[in-house]
């Protein structure tokens, strides 16, 4: 499909030197708006006073003729578990821009991407790392999940109140994409989701829960995403290592726990997303109705050969919503290689060279899966904004 971005070199180099603001390629613009978050009360106390998580500036890719006024429409990424850079979607969101015409924002999740502090630094995850594969029987531990890894397991607890601040934080922006607060979008700018992985459970309960009728209208698209509790694997060397997994699977597993997160002062808050989450993970009689509802909002994006989020149990979990079902690489990757990821992280072994390699360039789609990659841009642009003419 012409104009799909499949090697945006120049646009991730800008978006990783970071220099000023906007910058382009001469077909995208990057933008980096500032957000601060009000929710850091959500979390546990140590925390909270996280500066970098707090106060942050994310990600907004924007076609260079955007008009002046502003676009009446917005497409927000999430990312998935344990993301550490925008680098891999680049191509995604330069090419919805520019088919679109509109902006794309890339949207951190609490703790990921800009939201991190120097505790992530590789020689710190390194560190951290080395010290948990001498657990027993603890695999899959990398210096790309060695902090995620040891903060889950430490209190997986985290995992719901970081996801209950990122679900706030999206509510907050798109209220100010709403109320015309947002460069690039007009007042009353219609907002549309992409969630990929982790970022996919966000954008569904947004939809599911319909926080004051904002969503009343939205449309979403979960890439790799969406399936209950049964249905995930989250062991990865770039997600978190096996002992984390089952740290946190297990106390997933503890319902009730998934409303005794916060403390009193937000316990009426986050009562009905906490509610939908469980509702998502368990398969729960609350589900099966709203999805009845919400079938035609919902676009379920999957690849059989996920070893992470089931394919075949998401489109189950979300039934009647529509898949599309494609042949991709991995789940971390799926734009990338189709080469399994080893079990353990070794510099001195093939198999960890070799996936050093083959991930090297995740800016850029491999040409084993362009085509894949065009129907991926195509149907979820037609699926979230139907009916709109691709610019000229």
């Amino acid at each position: 499909m012409p104009g799909n971005a499949y090697e945006p070199d120049t646009l991730n180099r800008l978006y990783r030197t970071g220099g000023g603001d906007p910058v382009d390629d001469g077909r995208c613009r990057l933008r980096r708006p500032r957000f601060e978050s009000r929710w850091n009360g959500l979390l546990l106390p140590e925390d909270r006073d996280v500066a970098e998580n707090r106060g942050f500036n994310y990600l907004m890719v924007e076609p260079v003729g955007l008009p002046a006024g502003g676009a009446g429409e917005v497409l927000v990424i999430f990312h998935g578990l344990n993301e550490g850079s925008y680098a891999r979607m680049l191509p995604w969101a330069a090419s919805f821009a520019l088919r679109l015409g509109i902006p794309v924002i890339l949207f951190p999740l609490s703790f990921h991407v800009g939201r991190r502090s120097n505790l992530w630094s590789l020689q710190d995850q390194t560190r951290i790392a080395s010290h948990r594969a001498a657990l027993a029987a603890n695999g899959r531990a990398s210096p790309f999940n060695g902090r995620i890894s040891d903060r889950l397991s430490q209190a997986p607890v985290r995992y719901v109140l970081g996801g209950l601040q990122s679900y706030f934080d999206a509510v907050d922006l798109a209220d100010r994409i709403q109320a015309g607060g947002h460069e690039g979008c007009r007042a009353g700018a219609s907002v549309r989701f992409l969630g990929y992985s982790a970022g996919g459970y966000l954008a569904l309960i947004l939809l599911l829960d319909d926080p004051g009728g904002r969503f009343s209208n939205g449309r979403a698209a979960l890439f790799a995403s969406g399936a209950p509790l049964d249905g995930i694997r989250p062991g990865s060397l770039f997600i978190m290592d096996d002992a984390a997994a089952n740290r946190l699977s297990a106390y997933l597993q503890g319902r009730s726990l998934l409303l005794d997160t916060v403390d009193g002062r937000h316990r009426k808050l986050v009562e009905a997303p906490a509610r939908w989450l469980a509702e998502v993970l368990f398969h729960g009689e609350g589900l099966k109705d709203r999805m009845e509802i919400l079938r035609d909002r919902l676009l379920l994006v999957v690849n059989p050969a996920d070893q992470v989020i089931s394919a075949e149990r998401a489109a189950s979990n979300l039934h009647p919503a529509t898949v599309l079902r494609l042949d991709l690489g991995v789940h971390e990757f799926p734009f990338t290689t189709g080469d399994q990821l080893p079990l353990v992280y070794d510099r001195r072994a093939a198999a960890t060279r070799t996936m050093i390699r083959n991930v090297r360039n995740a800016h850029q789609i491999s040409p084993a899966y362009r085509s894949a990659f065009d129907r991926f841009i195509h149907d979820v642009s037609a699926f979230l904004f139907p009916g709109r003419p691709k610019p000229a």
